[in-house]
């Protein structure tokens, strides 16, 4: 399925109208993860005196496993129990909840229910997460066990998917690249992968699992064709490439226009002409192609493409698709090539714990108040508008740290 350029996606357009009734119309909704093929849910409403009644669940459109259902006798929860259609197979919570049954606080709006962890859904507007994958979603060192990464994925799906929000990874990667990692570490599946720093926008399926799965089906996930037409536009790769090889042989050129067609990658070793070099490669290359920096004291990755890229204009073509606007639009890295969007007017951005020193300086030189605002764990504003915190936990926990300071 194509995304039209400002549509509503599936899961969103399909959840978002219930979501919202249950919480405006006192009505208790809750989505279920399960592999059973048919469920239901025997439930008792909070203050209905021990009367016990039982609802079907249905299946939640774009999200496979998932299922759903709205108690509209229960406004302020309930106690409750999910059974397999034949009713030969319960899901009690498991020992280190205790108790028979489920049960919510007294407390309105819509709940998840996933492999025994009930969680109340977030009623903020929708918001949009753009994140780098290396080191920031993926944790590699910092999170050897995907634990991390699996707590945001828990309060991801648990507070935020089912009520429009999205999820947007924009990564160095190219999509082979991306999708590998996406299996390798179990990442869940995405509106939109933003590949190769910002030149290549990949649709992504909605019937596509929302586990790691979805990555299986390469064939599926395609080019954005506005986006893809953009660049094809507004990048001369064969011209760039002959003044680099020609006038900047420093750079050692990776990639090839099959696997790369809209930007050239590098990589750099670094020594005390390398700033200089680049000022050097910006000028001669000319202000219609960007030039991205990053990596650590030893090697640079330096990336070469069409100004009408990049990792901030990706972003906000994101923003456009999924129509939710830069104050719910968290950005998340890590690196050098992540720093333009904080730039992005309005975002609200996340540097996560294990930030390269080289993003950190981008951010200082932006902050309004001065170098000294970037403080671990504090919000700062940016001279564009942004507003970014520098999280105390590293990769993909700081994202969770950012949602429940930008949305509790």
């Amino acid at each position: 399925m194509r995304l039209a350029l400002g549509g509503r996606p599936a899961i969103a357009s399909a959840i978002e109208g219930t979501v919202g009734c249950s919480i405006r119309g006192g009505a208790m909704k809750l989505f279920y993860h399960t592999g059973w093929d048919t469920a239901s849910v025997h439930f008792c409403p909070h203050g209905d005196s021990g009367v016990w009644h039982t609802e079907s669940l249905a299946d939640v459109p774009g999200a496979p496993g998932w299922k759903t259902a709205t108690l509209a006798i229960a406004p302020i929860g309930a106690e409750f129990v999910l059974r397999n259609g034949a009713g030969t197979q319960w899901d009690n919570p498991p020992p280190e909840i205790g108790g028979t049954n489920y049960k919510t606080p007294q407390l309105g709006g819509s709940w998840t229910l996933r492999a025994g962890r009930l969680m109340h859904m977030s009623e903020h507007e929708p918001v949009l997460v753009v994140s780098d994958l290396d080191h920031t979603m993926v944790g590699h060192d910092h999170d050897p066990d995907n634990a991390r990464l699996r707590e945001f994925q828990a309060q991801w799906l648990g507070r935020f998917a089912f009520g429009g929000s999205r999820l947007v990874y924009s990564t160095g990667r190219n999509k082979t690249d991306a999708l590998s990692v996406a299996l390798e570490r179990g990442l869940s599946r995405p509106a939109l992968l933003i590949c190769a720093v910002g030149t290549e926008v990949y649709e992504v399926p909605e019937d596509l699992p929302l586990d790691c799965e979805w990555a299986q089906h390469a064939d599926r996930i395609t080019l954005e064709p506005t986006w893809t037409r953009k660049m094809a536009e507004n990048f001369d790769r064969a011209q760039v490439e002959e003044t680099l090889r020609a006038s900047f042989p420093k750079f050692d050129l990776k990639g090839n226009p099959d696997t790369d067609p809209y930007r050239i990658p590098s990589l750099y070793k670094v020594d005390e002409e390398f700033p200089e070099y680049l000022r050097q490669a910006r000028e001669a290359l000319g202000p219609g192609v960007e030039v991205i920096s990053s990596g650590g004291a030893e090697w640079k990755y330096v990336d070469f493409c069409s100004t009408e890229g990049g990792k901030m204009k990706g972003c906000q073509f994101a923003m456009e698709v999924c129509r939710i606007p830069p104050e719910r639009t968290l950005v998340c890295g890590d690196s050098g090539n992540d720093e333009s969007m904080y730039r992005a007017p309005g975002v609200r951005g996340v540097a996560v714990g294990n930030s390269m020193p080289e993003l950190l300086e981008h951010l200082r030189a932006q902050a309004s108040a001065g170098p000294e605002a970037v403080q671990q764990g504090g919000v700062f504003d940016t001279k564009t508008g942004s507003k970014v915190l520098y999280a105390s936990a590293p990769v993909a926990s700081a994202i969770c740290e950012a949602l429940n300071r930008f949305w509790p």
